[in-house]
């Protein structure tokens, strides 16, 4: 039987991994962590925490309940114009999952699997790159047990608002992924039901050391 924790199960991946991991026999216990109270809170397996994600060395989880943690999924992300500014969107997108990961690291053995994108890179011209590339970068430096990052193209499915540009982008990238180009093949679209039945299958792994899943191969999902 497994124990995990969870950060953005409310988003449009969290969510969907949440059903995985609710119907799931093996899964005895889901530690979900988040600002407020979800829609999971009634389900017998759900245990929440509710706190600020700033402040997540504050989460009150017993060091016998953390011990036997499995997994940590972090599904957290937004963009920058659903926070508002620059500085927002860094704060949910780096700093609060480096806060998620460095509790993890110091307070369990767990895998972690959080959610990165294609072109990550902490020099990138482009904001949101240097932002999932620099939590790259921090996270690798923690004394995790394993770190799996998940490296989507664009992702598409269903999600509680709409995404001008992931609309707008979507078909010229799928019909250019159809092309017999690998960096063409690695662009096509990622279904958001791909990504997270990729997070839960390669976490039923039993692996340590860094792992980075491109886009190709959570297509195979």
């Amino acid at each position: 039987m497994k124990n995990v924790i969870i950060v953005g199960a409310t988003g449009a991946t969290g969510n969907q991994l949440m059903q995985q991991l609710i119907n799931e026999p093996t899964v005895e216990n889901i530690y979900v962590v988040h600002y407020r109270k979800t829609a999971f809170a009634h389900l017998d397996k759900v245990t929440e925490f509710t706190l600020d994600l700033a402040q997540f060395n504050t989460l009150d989880i017993t060091n016998d309940i953390a011990a036997e943690i499995d997994c940590a999924y972090c599904c957290l992300g937004t963009t920058r114009k659903k926070a508002g500014s620059l500085a927002a969107f860094r704060q949910v997108d780096k700093d609060y999952i480096v806060n998620f990961g460095t509790w993890v690291a110091t307070n369990t053995k767990a895998q972690l699997h959080v959610i990165s994108a294609v072109g990550a890179n902490a020099k990138s011209a482009s904001s949101y790159l240097q932002t999932k590339g620099e939590t790259e970068q921090l996270l690798r430096q923690l004394p995790l047990t394993a770190l799996y990052l998940y490296q989507p193209t664009l992702l598409h499915g269903k999600r509680d608002e709409f995404r001008l540009m992931e609309a707008v982008a979507y078909y010229p990238l799928a019909i250019l992924s159809l092309l017999p180009l690998p960096l063409l093949k690695q662009q096509k679209p990622i279904a958001i039901d791909q990504l997270a039945n990729a997070m839960y299958q390669l976490s039923q792994q039993v692996t340590d050391g860094h792992h980075v899943i491109s886009s190709l191969e959570i297509q195979q999902y």
